[in-house]
């Protein structure tokens, strides 16, 4: 009895050091795969009246129609829904944060400038969608706008502005941005604000400042290129997909090694093998986000040093290749992340949905 359970065991060693050596080497591949492209995923920003991507810098807004309430007709409760889901893309592009300061509304409503939102906004429709298996039954229709590229929000917006008299005197560099040798990566500056209290979470925004705890600028809308702006938008707002949480507790060495590359008194160490050879992050962590709406991130000044040493090599800083990774979860449900709804008062009339959209 006792031989043949030695037998047993024998067995099984070589079976389980199989295993563990196919886990590792799977380890491995993730570590390697994380060191080349961290997997992050769009912060999306849900609203009563549709939703913002900032990762991709696109705007959606929704609209619902009833045949029920349009006299038995799917035509005109589907025309109805294409008419609200105009009217909320424009509700939440106008509640769309510019910086610590300025929304849309609020820079329209104070009558500094007069910005016909419908004009600037350039949408399509997105998705169709009939619910037949609801009672009542309707249709809901989403419609999109980009706020980057050539037909984006900020491209408009900034041209509305430099055009018009008013108090707003922040704008990007006129000048093209440094091309890329061919096949050659550029690094991109990461900066990790999960750790940041509830309170004082980074909020997004179209012109978001990098600063020291001095008050020293890094990174403002005056610092970047315009061309890098339309294409890039100053900054990607990100999170982590946590399917990637099973990953962390597959190993002590694997977490220590990913822990490391998402250190910012690491990274360093990190970022300099990897500039090097070219591409890869420049990772540092924000110290606080300050400003009116929490849109101002704060990072030490031996970061800052460092950041602008690398963005005088690369102008990565310049050309608007800046990732920040913020708290939450895939979708941005966490903590149903509505803002208030926009109030449209008589002073903000200007941004009602008008028939000269820009389609």
């Amino acid at each position: 009895m006792a031989v043949g359970l030695m037998r047993r065991s024998e067995h099984r060693v070589p079976c389980w050091g199989v295993v563990l050596l196919s886990v590792l080497w799977c380890l491995s591949l993730c570590v390697s795969s994380w060191a080349e492209d961290i997997p992050f995923e769009s912060y999306v920003e849900t609203l009563p009246q549709g939703r913002i991507d900032w990762d991709r810098g696109v705007v959606y807004g929704v609209g619902k129609g009833y045949p029920h309430l349009n006299q038995g007709s799917r035509a005109k409760a589907l025309r109805a829904g294409q008419a609200l889901a105009l009217q909320s893309i424009l509700k939440v592009a106008s509640g769309v944060q510019l910086d610590d300061r300025e929304t849309l509304e609020t820079l329209g409503a104070s009558g500094r400038v007069e910005i016909r939102l419908s004009a600037l906004v350039h949408y399509e429709e997105h998705e169709t969608e009939w619910m037949k298996d609801v009672d009542p039954p309707y249709v809901r229709v989403t419609y999109k706008a980009p706020l980057k590229g050539v037909e984006g929000l900020t491209r408009r917006l900034i041209t509305e502005l430099r055009g018009a008299p008013s108090a707003w005197d922040r704008f990007p560099v006129q000048e093209p941005p440094t091309t890329p040798l061919p096949g050659k990566e550029q690094p991109w500056l990461v900066v990790d604000a999960r750790s940041l209290p509830p309170a004082d979470r980074v909020q997004p925004a179209l012109f978001p400042r990098i600063q020291t705890a001095e008050g020293r600028i890094v990174y403002d809308l005056d610092r970047v290129t315009e061309t890098s702006l339309v294409e890039r938008g100053m900054a990607r707002y990100v999170v982590l997909d946590p399917r990637h949480d099973a990953l962390l507790a597959a190993g002590p060495a694997f977490l220590s090694r990913l822990r490391a590359l998402l250190s910012p008194s690491a990274a360093w160490a990190q970022d300099k093998k990897r500039r090097k050879r070219g591409g890869g992050y420049v990772i540092t962590g924000a110290q606080a986000a300050q400003g009116l709406k929490k849109t101002n991130l704060v990072i030490s000044e031996e970061d800052a040093k460092r950041i602008q040493e690398s963005d005088a090599s690369n102008g990565m800083l310049k050309e608007c290749r800046v990732i920040v990774i913020v708290s939450g979860t895939v979708g941005g449900i966490e903590g149903q992340l509505y803002r208030t709804p926009t109030r449209y008062t008589q002073a903000s009339s200007r941004f009602a949905c008008l028939p000269n959209t820009v389609r």
